[in-house]
C-alpha cells in the first residue's frame, strides 16, 4: 500500500535497530558512568519522566528491581515537583529522569527541586547530551535524534539503556553480551510486527476500543502502546496489568474491541485464560511473546519472538507493536501522524 501520510514517523520506526547498535557501541562509556554513579550508596532509586518517558520509567523501575536488591519505583515528574518531601526527604535517593529532550519543563522543574534536598543525586537516561547540564550523571542513547513529534526509537532505545543498566548494576553482563546482535533481531521483528499490525487493522475495520495488557516490565510497555494508539490514531485506548482487566474494565468489551496481550513468561497460564475469556465476549484478540502461538493458541492473532531472549531482553522489541497499530489506525483514518493533534516534541510551559 502506498504510504501517503506519516512518512517521517514510519521511517523513524524502522531506524530503531541503528539506535540499539549505537548503544551497544557505547557500552564501555555507559559502564564507566554507572560505576561512578553507583559508587555511592542509596536507599532507593526513583525513575521519572513525563508521558511516554513516564511509561518508560515504569518499565525501567521494574527491570532494576528485578536485577538488584535496591528498591526502585517510577513516579511522574509533576509529583516529584509538587510533593518532593514524600519521595526524597531525609533519604539517600538516586533520581533518574528519562527524557528525549532536555528542555521539557516538568523534567527540569522536578530535577531542580529534588536536587535541593541533601542526599539526592541524579542520573539522566536520555537522548539529549544537554541533559548533562542539570544532572550529576548521564547515560546517553547516541543515535536517536528524532525529527518526528511521536516518540518511537527514542522510547525503545531508552528502554534498552534501562535494561542494560539494570543488568550491569546487578552483575549480569553475560545477559548484555547476549544482546550483541540486537540490531538484526530488531530488523527481523520490525517487519513481522508491521505485517501483523497491518493485518489486524485491515481485517477488523470496526474496531473502536484498543486494550493493551502486560505484567512485569511489559506493563510500562503496554502503557506506551496505549499512548501510541492515542497519539497516532486518535483512538480510544487503555492499558492495564493483565489480570486487573477483569476488575471492572472488561465491562466495555464487545466485538469492536481489540485486546492485545504482551505475553510475559511468568504469567502465560492465567493470561491465556484471560484472553480466551475476552474472545468469548466478542473481542478481537492478539498476543505477542516468546511462545505466544503455543501459550495463546485460541487468540485470533499471535506472533512469537524466537530469539532466545528473556522478558527483560525482549522489552524494547515487543513495544514495536503499539507503534505499528497506531500507524495503521492513522492510515485508515487518513490522519497524518507526523503532525499529531495538539502535540509537540517536548512540552514547554510558558
Amino acid at each position: 500500500m502506498e504510504k501517503k501520510n506519516s512518512q517521517l514517523t514510519y521511517s523513524e520506526v524502522y531506524k530503531q535497530p541503528e539506535s540499539f547498535e549505537a548503544v551497544n557501541k557505547s557500552l564501555e562509556n555507559i559502564y564507566r558512568v554507572l560505576d561512578q554513579a553507583f559508587a555511592e550508596e542509596f536507599d532507593e532509586l526513583i525513575f521519572t519522566g513525563c508521558g511516554t518517558s513516564f511509561y518508560l520509567a515504569q518499565a525501567a523501575a521494574h527491570a532494576f528491581s528485578a536485577y538488584n536488591c535496591l528498591p526502585a519505583k517510577a513516579m511522574c515528574c509533576s509529583e516529584l515537583y509538587y510533593f518532593p518531601e514524600a519521595f526524597v526527604k531525609n533519604r539517600r535517593v538516586l533520581v533518574l529522569p528519562i527524557t528525549r529532550k532536555s528542555y521539557t519543563t516538568e523534567v527540569r522543574m522536578a530535577i531542580d527541586k529534588v536536587r535541593s534536598f541533601p542526599g539526592v543525586k541524579t542520573l539522566a537516561i536520555t537522548c539529549d547530551k544537554d541533559s548533562a547540564a542539570y544532572n550529576d550523571y548521564m547515560i546517553l542513547s547516541p543515535d536517536t535524534a528524532e525529527d518526528s513529534v511521536i516518540m518511537t526509537r527514542s522510547f525503545t532505545s531508552m528502554v534498552y539503556l534501562s535494561v542494560i543498566m539494570a543488568m550491569y548494576v546487578g552483575g549480569k553482563k553475560e545477559e548484555i553480551a547476549a544482546m550483541a546482535d540486537y540490531g538484526n533481531r530488531a530488523r527481523d521483528v520490525l517487519g513481522k510486527m508491521d505485517a501483523l499490525a497491518k493485518k489486524i487493522i485491515g481485517e477488523n475495520e470496526h474496531l473502536n476500543l484498543f486494550i493493551t495488557l502486560g505484567q512485569g516490565i511489559y506493563y510500562g510497555v503496554a502503557n506506551e502502546c496505549m499512548n501510541k494508539i492515542k497519539e497516532m490514531g486518535i483512538s480510544n485506548s487503555e492499558a492495564y496489568y493483565s489480570l486487573e482487566y477483569r476488575h471492572g474494565p472488561m465491562s466495555l468489551v464487545d466485538e469492536n474491541t481489540l485486546v492485545l496481550l504482551l505475553s510475559h513468561s511468568k504469567t502465560v497460564e492465567e493470561d491465556g485464560k484471560l484472553l480466551a475469556q475476552m474472545k468469548g465476549y466478542g473481542a478481537v484478540t492478539a498476543a505477542i511473546g516468546n511462545t505466544a502461538s503455543v501459550d495463546m493458541k485460541e487468540a485470533d492473532y499471535c506472533l512469537d519472538l524466537p530469539y532466545g531472549y528473556n522478558d527483560m531482553q525482549n522489552a524494547a522489541l515487543i513495544g514495536f507493536i503499539g507503534q505499528f497499530i497506531g500507524y495503521y489506525i492513522a492510515e485508515k483514518k487518513g490522519i497524518d501522524a507526523d503532525q499529531p493533534r495538539h502535540l509537540s516534541q517536548a512540552i514547554v510551559i510558558q
